[in-house]
This record gives structure tokens, C-alpha cells and sequence, in this order.
């Protein structure tokens, strides 16, 4: 803080901002009403941003920016250290990993189910023609509200209820949801608790998600789940999916042990010991071994669908829509290339976002490969090993040339028998395709035309 306000210690009206609504710090009144000039001190304090005292002033709401957006949130009340049952947050890490794996294609309709302060509404409201917001929390509502009018946002609607209550009937292009999804035995916040046992909550999110969507919809839900012993890190999302009319991706980004999660969830509580021994007695009384954490990706579409689950320790890093889309395609034309005639008939395109990192160690006077490793490049950033063969893979397909006719190139330079090298090809591919490194290309034409450019599935 002493750092802080020596940044922000000229008088100007940015600098008392900062200091009102990012700092939490009281002004006086003169140089609050030179901030908000033309707005009046007045105005601000029945706007509900100010309070006003003794010819002092300080922010009733916090503050905070992504991109071009402005968030008014719930402030900490430092004075008791707790927050209100009904807080709105602003921006955390969850809220931000939401935002990454949301498809953002321009659609007609978006959900953003448990809105808070509105942060996953208004990023939809820019490709959606008509965005509803449902919150059970009044409180939540008035800050979405707020928030669309701070940003000139007016194609949000809000609606009162319990998850998709206030939607009964409706079918939506988009889907989005942070739900109270800790599995807990508390019923203290409205964002974090929902008061159902275990995961009860995500599983009635995504099973009403999926039920909601429009045909080629999709919907991003965060979830924790209950995992009992010996259970597999994604048997519960599984479950909750299959049968639902929707092809389903499971993105898992943590397993963790009862009392690691009790710990990180009441970090700072004043009553930290006795919620540790809480929580982990609630795990114990209900057969909970470890709770799983991610996210669910779905796409409702009529037909056979799939579901396939992936580890996501990194957690996403950007933007992750055209990754999403191009996994998502990619699945649905491997389905089509089932038999091996047909997919090595097909040609393949490698994407330009991915890299390649190889480990050396000294050896013999030199250096020799100790690994290789193919990376995607921001997003989901998947990760492989790969070998000299991969690498070589990877280099000639340029989409020009079908894969029978690069497994005859690789062979004529290879020891490899060509039915063996052929076997680890179509293996290789079939993996690259669905984890996004690589793209089919149907029409071969389009193929020889490509220019090298972005690979993104539009």
C-alpha cells in the first residue's frame, strides 16, 4: 500500500479513483467532487458507488477492468473481515478461465446461468443479439444491471430464479455458467454454496444445459465433482453427459484429496481449523475420496454423440474458441474417417499455432536428443511427446497431399517396415486431429490453395 499511494499521490482524478474504487482508500471530499466532476457528489452517493461522512468519502463497490470492460463488484468489509451472504464478486480466476473456454461464435441467443455481477453476460452481449442473465441473488441482478449500463450495453436481459427456472421453455445458441459448485458442507455464500449435497448442483447444471440448448449450441459449465475411491477423474462428468443429446468434453484441471480442498476454499477464515476438521468430516460422513475440478464443454447435435475427457493441469492461458471449434470438428471428421481407406485418403493440415521443444544433453563430446516435445501455443496449450518420426509427420503435412502419400515419402527415407510406420501414422494423426494440432482438409482444392495463414476453424 505505502507503494501504492506514493503512485497515486498526485492530485489528479485518475490517481483518486484508483484510490476510491482499487485501493479501498477514503478521500476528501474536494478531491473526490473534482474526480467526478460533471457528475455530483450527491448523484454518486444515490448511484450507491460513494458514501459520505464527516467530509470524508469512500467507495461503497470496488472496481476492476478486463479488456475494455469496467465491473463494479462487492467490496471486502475490512472492518469485520467477513463478506455479506449474498457478496457479488468481480473478477477471479474461475470467472476469467469461463471467459477463455467459451465459444464465441456470433449466435442469436446467449444464457449466462448464476450471472454475479454480469462479467460472462456482457462478454457474450458483443456476439449475441439477445443475452439473458439469471441470478437467484437480487443483489446480483442490480450489479449485472449496473454493470451493462456502465459499459452502454443494452441487449441484457435480467431474470430472477434458480438456475434455469426463469428460462423454462427457452432453448438457447449459447450457454455459460459459474455455478456455486464447492462441495462443502457450509451454506455461507451464495456464490460458493449452494446448500445441495455433494455435486449435486453441476450435475443439475449441465443435465439443464444440455436440455436447453439449441440444435449445434454449445455451453461451457464450470464443475466440481465427487469422486469415490478408485473412481476415474472423469467418470461423474460421464455420466452427467452421456445420453443428453449432446457431444461432451470433459476438461479435467485438478484432482485433489479432501483436506487439500478444504484448505484452499477457507484460506483466511477465521475459523480455518474447525472448517478443515468441518469439511473433512462432511467428505468422510458422504464416501467422498478426492473431488474432481474443470470445466464441460457441450454441443447439443442430432445423432450418435461422443464423449471424451482430457487432463488440463495448465489450465487455459487465452482465448480458446477457435481451439474449442477446431477440436470439435475435428472429432466429428474422424468419425467420418473411421475406416483406415478413408483417412488415408484424406489430407491434413498442421495448425500454425503450436511449437516444438527438444531437450539435449551432452553425450559422447556433443549433444544428443533426450526428448521432444510438440506444443499448442496459448489456449488450451495441449501438450505431446514426439519422436523423430512425428516431427517429420508434422512437417509434410501441409494439407497438398494425402496421408497414403506422405506414409509412401516417409517410408522410402525410413528403415521402418512401411506397414509399421503406416500403423504408428494413423495413430499419431488420429490423436494430433482430436487434441487440435491438426486439421482435416475435405476439400483437397482448398488444400493446395492454402497460404500457410491462420489454421483457425471459423
Amino acid at each position: 500500500m505505502p507503494l501504492y499511494m506514493r503512485r497515486t499521490a498526485a492530485p489528479e482524478p485518475l490517481n483518486v479513483l484508483i484510490k476510491l474504487f482499487g485501493l479501498y482508500v477514503a478521500v476528501g471530499e474536494e478531491e473526490a467532487r473534482t474526480a467526478f466532476a460533471p457528475m455530483t457528489l450527491d448523484e454518486a452517493v444515490a448511484l450507491g458507488v460513494l458514501e459520505r461522512e464527516g467530509g470524508v468519502v469512500r467507495a461503497s463497490v470496488g472496481l476492476v477492468t478486463t479488456g475494455s470492460l469496467v465491473l463494479a463488484r462487492d467490496r471486502f468489509d475490512e472492518a469485520t473481515g467477513t463478506l455479506r451472504a449474498d457478496h457479488v464478486l468481480g473478477l477471479n480466476a474461475p470467472a476469467l478461465n469461463l471467459a477463455r473456454l467459451t465459444v464465441r461464435r456470433p449466435v442469436r441467443t446467449a444464457l449466462d446461468v448464476g450471472c454475479g455481477g454480469g462479467v460472462q453476460a456482457l462478454l457474450a452481449a458483443r456476439h449475441a443479439a439477445r443475452v439473458v442473465a439469471a441470478d437467484i441473488s437480487p443483489r446480483a441482478l442490480a450489479f449485472t444491471r449496473f454493470n451493462a449500463a456502465l459499459n452502454g450495453v443494452a441487449n441484457v436481459d435480467c431474470r430472477e430464479g434458480s438456475f434455469f427456472a426463469p428460462v423454462r421453455g427457452e432453448r438457447f445458441d449459447l450457454i455459460v455458467c459459474n455455478p456455486p459448485f464447492t462441495i462443502s458442507p457450509d451454506s455461507r455464500y451464495v456464490f460458493r454454496d449452494a446448500g445441495r449435497e455433494g455435486d449435486a448442483v453441476c450435475e443439475e447444471v449441465v443435465r439443464g444445459a444440455a436440455a436447453h440448448l439449441e440444435e449445434e449450441g454449445f455451453a461451457t459449465v464450470l464443475c466440481n465433482w465427487v469422486l469415490r475411491e478408485g473412481e476415474e477423474p472423469s467418470a461423474p462428468p460421464r455420466r452427467w453427459t452421456t445420453g443428453s443429446g449432446c457431444d461432451a468434453w470433459v476438461l479435467v484441471s485438478d484432482v485433489q484429496d479432501p483436506l487439500t480442498y478444504a484448505a484452499g476454499w477457507n484460506r483466511g477464515a477465521r475459523d480455518y481449523e474447525s472448517a478443515l476438521d468441518r469439511w473433512v468430516a462432511y467428505d468422510r460422513q458422504h464416501g467422498i475420496a478426492r473431488i474432481g475440478m474443470g470445466a464441460i464443454i457441450l454441443r447439443r447435435r442430432a445423432g450418435s454423440n461422443w464423449v471424451r475427457a482430457d487432463e488440463l493441469a495448465d489450465g487455459p492461458t487465452d482465448a480458446c474458441d477457435a481451439q474449442i471449434r477446431r477440436v470439435f470438428e475435428g472429432q466429428d471428421r474422424l468419425r467420418d474417417l473411421e475406416s483406415d481407406e478413408a483417412l488415408f485418403a484424406e489430407a491434413f493440415r498442421v495448425v500454425e499455432d503450436h511449437e516444438v521443444h527438444e531437450v539435449r544433453v551432452p553425450r559422447d563430446g556433443g549433444y544428443a536428443v533426450a526428448s521432444r516435445e510438440v506444443r499448442l501455443t496459448g489456449g488450451l496449450g495441449f501438450r505431446g511427446a514426439a519422436d523423430a518420426h512425428t516431427l517429420e509427420l508434422l512437417r509434410r503435412c501441409d494439407g497438398r497431399r494425402s496421408l497414403a502419400h506422405i506414409v509412401e515419402e516417409m517410408a522410402a527415407r525410413s528403415d521402418v517396415a512401411p506397414d509399421v510406420l503406416a500403423a504408428g501414422v494413423k495413430g499419431a494423426v488420429r490423436r494430433l486431429v482430436a487434441m487440435g494440432f491438426m486439421v482435416p482438409v475435405a476439400d483437397r482444392e482448398e488444400g493446395r490453395k492454402a497460404d500457410g495463414g491462420s489454421l483457425e476453424v471459423a
